[in-house]
């Protein structure tokens, strides 16, 4: 892993995913009830850590299990 904020790395995963589905952030709330604000500023690397609540609902909303979300490459990066 390039970047070692683990933060900026699932913030850019979930991005890469919502933009994968073809959705916007409001359509990513929608589909796994977390609030479109928490969602930017998860996907921005910001101010905000992700609970294992709010990823088990992202991943949900993608059709994966939060083991789904972390086997991938991300980290190789």
């Amino acid at each position: 892993m390039n970047d070692p904020d683990i933060n900026v790395q699932v913030g850019l995963r979930i991005a890469t995913l919502r933009k994968a589905a073809g959705w916007s952030q409001e359509d990513l709330a929608e589909h796994s009830g977390v609030d479109r604000s928490h969602i930017g500023s998860v996907e921005s690397g910001g101010k905000h850590s992700l609970t294992l609540d709010t990823l088990t609902k992202l991943a949900g909303a993608f059709g994966m299990s939060v083991r789904d979300f972390f086997n991938d490459d991300m980290f190789d990066r």
